[in-house]
């Protein structure tokens, strides 16, 4: 293997090398200027080496600036997308954590408001229900007082019938010393039973009450109380209590027909039911 034996190549070197002098060598001159343009190529070739090595240089390090600027460039975009994700994500946090709260508390408010307003119907319902059954125990009371003037008026009725009815003396014969006998007339008898029978029978059903003359005496018996508004209210306070404890339409409407006189039967039990049922 030949060994390449290296030399500085530099252009005094080159221009001032010595050779050793021989015959029928080449021309000096020749050698001379040969030398010359080899020198001046070495000197263009270091030249265009160190022109390379600045530019590669250069290049790297253009090239290093550039990798860093767009490194930093790449970072700091890489900081805004995160910074600007982390801002959207708190927004939407905080604008669905502010839609959940709003949310509970209007349906807080519906519901404070649903049950003030239920409330509100059931003390209205209560105060009516009070209202009502007040009315309905002073109907019941008048109605009772109604009753004892009844019972009252036939007792005395029924004193007038007695004595209406009594047996009258019948005398004997004018020509007999025995004293007057008070005979009671059988017939008579059977009359004012049935008279009185009559009249207590009258006074367990005081709303069916009929004027009755006494075919024996001229003193009237009791009158039927006067209906017309006082019945209406009682039957609908009635109607109202039926209704609350739960019994049906239509036996309610049957103890109506059966107790009292109505005009207008169907309205009173349509107002009475809509008002419990609502």
């Amino acid at each position: 293997m030949t060994e390449v034996v290296r030399v500085a190549l530099e252009r005094q070197s080159i221009e001032k090398k010595d050779f050793p002098i021989g015959r029928r060598g080449y021309d000096p001159d020749a050698v001379d200027t040969h030398l010359s343009t080899l020198a001046d190529e070495v000197e263009e070739l270091k030249r265009s080496a160190r022109r390379r090595t600045e530019t590669l240089a250069s290049t790297a390090s253009e090239q290093v600036r550039a990798i860093v600027e767009a490194a930093e460039t790449s970072a700091a975009e890489l900081q805004r997308q995160a910074e600007e994700e982390a801002r959207e994500i708190r927004a939407e946090a905080t604008g669905e954590a502010e839609s959940k709260r709003e949310q509970a508390a209007g349906q807080a408010r519906e519901y404070v408001a649903k049950v003030s307003e239920s409330t509100t119907v059931m003390l209205q319902r209560l105060d009516s229900m009070e209202s009502e059954l007040g009315a309905l125990v002073e109907s019941l009371r008048t109605g009772s007082h109604r009753l004892n003037a009844d019972l009252q008026l036939l007792e005395g009725n029924l004193t007038e019938v007695s004595e209406a009815v009594a047996p009258r003396p019948r005398f004997e014969s004018e020509f007999s010393a025995a004293p007057l006998s008070v005979v009671e007339e059988p017939h008579e008898r059977d009359l004012f039973e049935e008279q009185a029978d009559a009249d207590v029978q009258a006074t367990e059903g005081y709303d069916t009450l009929v004027d009755e003359p006494d075919p024996l005496a001229d003193a009237p018996l009791a009158e039927e109380a006067p209906r017309g508004t006082d019945d209406t209210e009682s039957a609908r306070l009635i109607a109202l209590n039926m209704a609350l404890n739960g019994t049906a339409r239509d036996e309610t409407d049957r103890y109506l027909a059966e107790n009292f006189r109505l005009d207008d039967r169907g309205g009173l039990l349509d107002e009475v039911y809509a008002s419990v049922e609502g």
